[in-house]
Protein backbone atom coordinates (compact mmCIF):
# COMPACT_ATOMS: atom_id res chain seq x y z
CA UNK A 1 0.00 0.00 0.00
CA UNK A 2 1.50 3.30 -1.10
CA UNK A 3 0.64 6.52 0.75
CA UNK A 4 0.66 9.98 -0.78
CA UNK A 5 1.46 12.50 1.94
CA UNK A 6 -0.80 14.98 0.19
CA UNK A 7 -3.70 12.61 0.84
CA UNK A 8 -2.84 11.80 4.47
CA UNK A 9 -5.34 13.30 6.90
CA UNK A 10 -4.34 13.73 10.55
CA UNK A 11 -7.08 14.72 12.96
CA UNK A 12 -7.94 14.47 16.68
CA UNK A 13 -9.59 11.20 17.67
CA UNK A 14 -13.24 11.78 18.52
CA UNK A 15 -14.99 10.16 21.47
CA UNK A 16 -16.85 7.88 19.07
CA UNK A 17 -13.56 6.72 17.57
CA UNK A 18 -11.95 5.76 20.89
CA UNK A 19 -12.83 2.02 20.82
CA UNK A 20 -11.56 1.69 17.24
CA UNK A 21 -8.38 3.62 18.02
CA UNK A 22 -7.74 1.45 21.09
CA UNK A 23 -8.16 -1.68 18.97
CA UNK A 24 -5.88 -0.30 16.26
CA UNK A 25 -3.13 0.43 18.79
CA UNK A 26 -3.52 -2.95 20.47
CA UNK A 27 -3.25 -4.75 17.13
CA UNK A 28 -0.07 -2.81 16.37
CA UNK A 29 1.49 -3.84 19.69
CA UNK A 30 0.36 -7.48 19.66
CA UNK A 31 3.83 -8.81 18.71
CA UNK A 32 5.78 -6.15 20.62
CA UNK A 33 8.20 -7.83 23.06
CA UNK A 34 7.26 -5.48 25.86
CA UNK A 35 3.54 -6.19 25.56
CA UNK A 36 4.19 -9.92 25.24
CA UNK A 37 5.88 -9.66 28.63
CA UNK A 38 3.03 -7.48 29.96
CA UNK A 39 0.35 -9.96 28.83
CA UNK A 40 1.96 -13.33 28.01
CA UNK A 41 -1.44 -14.86 27.25
CA UNK A 42 -1.68 -14.74 23.43
CA UNK A 43 -5.45 -15.19 23.51
CA UNK A 44 -6.22 -12.36 25.92
CA UNK A 45 -3.46 -9.90 24.99
CA UNK A 46 -5.38 -7.99 22.36
CA UNK A 47 -8.45 -7.31 24.51
CA UNK A 48 -6.48 -6.43 27.64
CA UNK A 49 -4.19 -4.01 25.79
CA UNK A 50 -7.14 -2.49 23.90
CA UNK A 51 -9.03 -1.96 27.19
CA UNK A 52 -5.85 -0.48 28.69
CA UNK A 53 -5.54 2.03 25.86
CA UNK A 54 -9.20 2.91 26.01
CA UNK A 55 -8.60 4.05 29.60
CA UNK A 56 -5.70 6.20 28.39
CA UNK A 57 -7.76 7.64 25.55
CA UNK A 58 -10.58 8.64 27.90
CA UNK A 59 -8.29 10.16 30.54
CA UNK A 60 -8.67 13.88 31.29
CA UNK A 61 -6.13 15.85 29.27
CA UNK A 62 -5.34 13.01 26.85
CA UNK A 63 -4.32 14.13 23.36
CA UNK A 64 -4.84 11.60 20.57
CA UNK A 65 -4.59 11.87 16.81
CA UNK A 66 -5.45 9.51 13.97
CA UNK A 67 -3.88 9.39 10.50
CA UNK A 68 -6.20 8.35 7.69
CA UNK A 69 -5.90 7.89 3.96
CA UNK A 70 -8.19 9.83 1.64
CA UNK A 71 -10.60 6.87 1.61
CA UNK A 72 -10.86 6.81 5.42
CA UNK A 73 -8.51 3.91 6.22
CA UNK A 74 -6.74 4.42 9.57
CA UNK A 75 -2.98 4.01 9.16
CA UNK A 76 -1.65 5.61 12.33
CA UNK A 77 -2.53 6.72 15.85
CA UNK A 78 -0.84 8.52 18.73
CA UNK A 79 -1.82 8.99 22.38
CA UNK A 80 -0.23 11.51 24.75
CA UNK A 81 -0.96 12.01 28.46
CA UNK A 82 -0.17 15.00 30.69
CA UNK A 83 2.37 14.48 33.48
CA UNK A 84 -0.31 15.12 36.11
CA UNK A 85 -2.90 12.64 34.80
CA UNK A 86 -5.41 11.50 37.43
CA UNK A 87 -3.84 8.66 39.43
CA UNK A 88 -7.27 7.03 39.77
CA UNK A 89 -6.76 5.84 36.20
CA UNK A 90 -4.39 3.16 37.47
CA UNK A 91 -7.14 1.50 39.48
CA UNK A 92 -9.09 1.12 36.24
CA UNK A 93 -5.99 -0.36 34.59
CA UNK A 94 -5.67 -2.88 37.44
CA UNK A 95 -9.26 -3.91 36.77
CA UNK A 96 -8.83 -4.55 33.03
CA UNK A 97 -5.38 -6.12 33.42
CA UNK A 98 -6.66 -8.74 35.87
CA UNK A 99 -3.97 -11.19 36.91
CA UNK A 100 -1.38 -9.19 34.95
CA UNK A 101 -2.08 -6.00 36.94
CA UNK A 102 1.20 -6.28 38.94
CA UNK A 103 3.17 -6.01 35.70
CA UNK A 104 1.27 -2.91 34.57
CA UNK A 105 1.71 -1.40 38.06
CA UNK A 106 5.44 -2.12 37.98
CA UNK A 107 5.70 -0.22 34.70
CA UNK A 108 3.73 2.80 35.92
CA UNK A 109 5.66 2.94 39.22
CA UNK A 110 9.05 2.77 37.51
CA UNK A 111 7.92 5.30 34.93
CA UNK A 112 6.90 7.78 37.63
CA UNK A 113 10.21 7.26 39.41
CA UNK A 114 12.17 7.90 36.23
CA UNK A 115 10.23 10.70 34.54
CA UNK A 116 11.29 14.37 34.76
CA UNK A 117 10.41 16.16 37.98
CA UNK A 118 9.25 19.71 38.63
CA UNK A 119 8.25 20.56 35.08
CA UNK A 120 4.99 20.02 33.13
CA UNK A 121 5.29 17.76 30.10
CA UNK A 122 3.32 15.42 27.90
CA UNK A 123 4.22 11.74 27.56
CA UNK A 124 3.78 9.74 24.38
CA UNK A 125 2.17 6.53 25.63
CA UNK A 126 0.96 5.06 22.35
CA UNK A 127 2.35 5.38 18.81
CA UNK A 128 1.41 2.90 16.08
CA UNK A 129 1.47 2.93 12.29
CA UNK A 130 -0.11 0.22 10.17
CA UNK A 131 2.38 -2.42 9.06
CA UNK A 132 1.57 -1.93 5.37
CA UNK A 133 2.61 1.74 5.42
CA UNK A 134 5.66 1.56 7.67
CA UNK A 135 8.69 3.24 6.14
CA UNK A 136 6.56 5.67 4.13
CA UNK A 137 6.79 8.61 6.54
CA UNK A 138 3.41 8.24 8.25
CA UNK A 139 4.99 8.12 11.72
CA UNK A 140 7.16 11.13 10.91
CA UNK A 141 4.12 13.09 9.71
CA UNK A 142 2.21 12.24 12.89
CA UNK A 143 5.05 13.23 15.21
CA UNK A 144 5.60 16.47 13.29
CA UNK A 145 1.89 17.26 13.59
CA UNK A 146 1.80 16.50 17.33
CA UNK A 147 5.09 18.11 18.30
CA UNK A 148 4.39 21.31 16.39
CA UNK A 149 1.37 21.83 18.62
CA UNK A 150 3.29 21.13 21.83
CA UNK A 151 6.12 23.37 20.63
CA UNK A 152 3.74 26.29 20.10
CA UNK A 153 2.72 25.93 23.75
CA UNK A 154 6.30 25.50 24.97
CA UNK A 155 5.57 22.01 26.32
CA UNK A 156 8.42 19.46 26.50
CA UNK A 157 7.70 15.80 25.82
CA UNK A 158 8.83 12.45 27.19
CA UNK A 159 8.45 8.86 26.04
CA UNK A 160 9.62 5.34 26.83
CA UNK A 161 10.47 3.47 23.64
CA UNK A 162 10.17 -0.31 23.62
CA UNK A 163 12.93 -0.75 21.03
CA UNK A 164 16.61 0.15 21.46
CA UNK A 165 17.46 3.79 20.82
CA UNK A 166 20.84 4.76 19.36
CA UNK A 167 20.18 8.43 18.63
CA UNK A 168 18.74 7.88 15.17
CA UNK A 169 15.43 6.94 13.63
CA UNK A 170 12.30 9.02 13.88
CA UNK A 171 12.88 10.02 17.52
CA UNK A 172 16.43 11.15 16.82
CA UNK A 173 15.26 13.28 13.91
CA UNK A 174 12.97 15.15 16.28
CA UNK A 175 15.66 15.79 18.87
CA UNK A 176 14.87 13.17 21.51
CA UNK A 177 17.77 12.22 23.79
CA UNK A 178 18.39 9.55 26.42
CA UNK A 179 16.95 10.43 29.81
CA UNK A 180 17.46 8.72 33.16
CA UNK A 181 18.00 4.98 33.46
CA UNK A 182 16.91 2.09 31.27
CA UNK A 183 13.76 0.51 32.64
CA UNK A 184 14.45 -3.22 32.74
CA UNK A 185 11.62 -5.58 33.72
CA UNK A 186 12.73 -8.89 32.19
CA UNK A 187 14.86 -10.15 29.32
CA UNK A 188 13.51 -8.41 26.24
CA UNK A 189 11.11 -6.26 28.30
CA UNK A 190 13.07 -3.02 28.39
CA UNK A 191 11.95 0.58 27.99
CA UNK A 192 14.27 3.34 26.76
CA UNK A 193 13.33 6.74 28.28
CA UNK A 194 13.71 9.73 25.95
CA UNK A 195 13.25 13.46 26.53
CA UNK A 196 12.66 16.37 24.17
CA UNK A 197 12.91 19.86 25.71
CA UNK A 198 10.50 22.58 24.67
CA UNK A 199 13.24 24.78 23.22
CA UNK A 200 13.86 22.20 20.50
CA UNK A 201 11.02 24.03 18.74
CA UNK A 202 13.61 26.53 17.54
CA UNK A 203 15.11 23.82 15.35
CA UNK A 204 13.75 22.86 11.97
CA UNK A 205 11.56 19.74 12.19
Amino acid sequence: MQISHNELIIHPASLNEIPDVANFISAGYYHDKFFIWSVPDDVRRHKIVADYYEIYLRAAGAVSHVAETADGKVVGATVWLPHDVDAGMYDDIDRVAGEFAPRFRAVSDKSHDNEPKGIPFYQLVGFVTAKEVQGQGVGTAMLRHNLSKFDMQGIPTYLEASTPYHGGGVYGRFGYQHFGELMVFAEGAILYPLWRPADIANQNI
